[in-house]
This record gives C-alpha cells, sequence and structure tokens, in this order.
C-alpha cells in the first residue's frame, strides 16, 4: 500500500497517509481537524544506493572538479562526507576553511613572523 502525502486545505498542516488501493476508498481527513478538503501533494522519493556505487560516484574525474582548487577540493571533501553519512562536525569544516585560507592566501602567521623576524635578525646582527 502507498504512502500519498497531501495538504489540508482548512489547517494548512501538511501529513502523510497509507492509502489502499481498492475500487471505493474511504474519505480521506487531515488527522488535525479532520477537515477532507485536501491536496495531494508531490512526494519526494530517494534512490537507495550500494556503498560501491557511491564510491564510484565520488571517484568519477569528472565530479572531482579542479584539483588544483582548494575551494573545489574543499566542497568535494563535504560531499563525500554527506555521501557517506558520516558527520564530521564544525571542527571539520572549520579546518577545511582554514586549510582553503591558506592555500589561497598564504600562511598569515609565517608571514607577519617571518617579516619581522628577518628584520629584528638583520637589527641585531
Amino acid at each position: 500500500m502507498p504512502l500519498f502525502e497531501y495538504r489540508c486545505e482548512a489547517c494548512g498542516r501538511r501529513f502523510t497517509l497509507l492509502v489502499g488501493m481498492v475500487a471505493q476508498s474511504a474519505e480521506q481527513q487531515c488527522p488535525r481537524c479532520g477537515g477532507t478538503q485536501l491536496r495531494k501533494l508531490v512526494s519526494r522519493f530517494a534512490v537507495a544506493r550500494s556503498e560501491d556505487d557511491i564510491l564510484d560516484a565520488m571517484a568519477d574525474p569528472s565530479a572531482l572538479g579542479d584539483p588544483e582548487d582548494p575551494r573545489a577540493m574543499a566542497d568535494w571533501m563535504r560531499r563525500v562526507s554527506r555521501e557517506m553519512g558520516e558527520d564530521m562536525g564544525d571542527d571539520f569544516d572549520e579546518l577545511v576553511e582554514e586549510a582553503v585560507r591558506e592555500e589561497v592566501e598564504g600562511p598569515a602567521g609565517d608571514d607577519a613572523v617571518g617579516d619581522s623576524g628577518g628584520d629584528s635578525a638583520g637589527s641585531a646582527e
């Protein structure tokens, strides 16, 4: 028996009903207000994929993007995390953003230390 999603025209609630497939089906009603003026919605669906299918799709070079672009690699790492169902957490996102920033702008700490360290070392000698 299929599941269908509906929206009640009276109260606006969205809900799912298990609907039998018979010639004379019972009139459906909203579980909140009991209204019978329902609008059938287009439901989203999922396609079950095996882990091998997921890994094959991620290994496709066209899905990878530009391997020289740090932002593309960061997006790819997030996509891999999401596809594998592994929430890497906020720490992972922060580390990825920091790595992208360093790759694009250069390490901020090294530039400042290198410049001042070179000047102070030169003046001390």
